[in-house]
């Protein structure tokens, strides 16, 4: 922590100490020697109190946290009618953002092939591209700008956070638009035709025997495999989603 930050904290602490001992004066002196009833000056004495003094502790507190980083400022919703304010770790906050997310997200760490339907499939992880996006600005790595350096757990999270952008980005890159393309075409058609002459009818067809006949269907097989070994064996490390639930367990990874 630098000077100026050890004086800010130092200074809160004196004010905080010195805000306990005004309060603990105020209930247990008797000022009726100044012309009136203990308990009406010590209620006049309070109100003034509380009307100066807390709302300038209030923003000090506010300062000193955010600049230590032991506040995070993130708005829920923004409306005609307010927003959430949430104060906390910034790395705690985005822990528990991140592992309630993730923890609908099955196919991000396993993908049946016999079930799953990719084109549903690649939404969710375009979503989780942005999600992950959007929470990463809880951990302020716009710090480093300003001369400061992030805590170890925030650094840690944000280079994570930064891989899981990487893969999530190049596997959509890859296969999104292709399949896409492919899949809208075929169900618009509502037929594929075999090269065995042989055609099969879209909406009568269990899903995974349409999406084996996809002209990339191993390349896009193996994209998945590896996207649901980066969320197992590296994500999962730190957020310690319970994949037994989904029937994973250490012979998938």
């Amino acid at each position: 922590m630098s000077k100026v930050k050890k004086i800010f904290s130092f200074s809160m602490i004196v004010i905080l100490l010195i805000g306990i001992v005004i309060l603990y004066l105020l209930f247990t002196c008797d000022f009726s020697s100044f012309g009136e009833s203990q308990i009406v000056k010590n209620i006049k004495v309070l109100n003034e109190f509380l009307l100066v003094i807390l709302p300038l502790l209030l923003i000090m507190v506010l300062i000193w946290g955010f600049w230590v980083n032991r506040f995070a400022l993130k708005i829920e919703k923004l409306t005609l009618g307010g927003f959430n304010i949430l104060f906390d770790n910034p790395a705690d906050l985005y822990v528990r953002s991140v592992k309630s997310f993730l923890d609908t997200k099955r196919t991000l760490f396993f993908i049946d092939p016999s079930r799953d339907n990719f084109d549903e499939t690649l939404t969710s992880y375009y979503n989780t591209y942005e999600f992950f996006r959007n929470e990463m600005k809880i951990l302020d790595n716009k710090e480093n700008k300003k001369g400061r350096r992030l805590n170890q757990e925030q650094e840690e999270l944000y280079n994570l956070t930064n891989d899981i952008i990487h893969k999530l980005n190049d596997f959509l890159t890859s296969h999104q638009n292709n399949y896409r393309r492919w899949y809208k075409y075929v169900s618009d058609e509502d037929m594929i035709k075999l090269p065995n002459r042989e055609e099969i009818i879209v909406h009568s067809t269990p899903i995974n025997k349409v999406q084996e006949q996809y002209y990339r269907y191993e390349e896009i097989c193996k994209g998945f495999q590896e996207i649901n070994v980066f969320f197992r064996d590296e994500v999962n490390k730190k957020f310690n989603i319970n994949l037994e639930k989904w029937g994973v367990g250490s012979e998938d990874a």
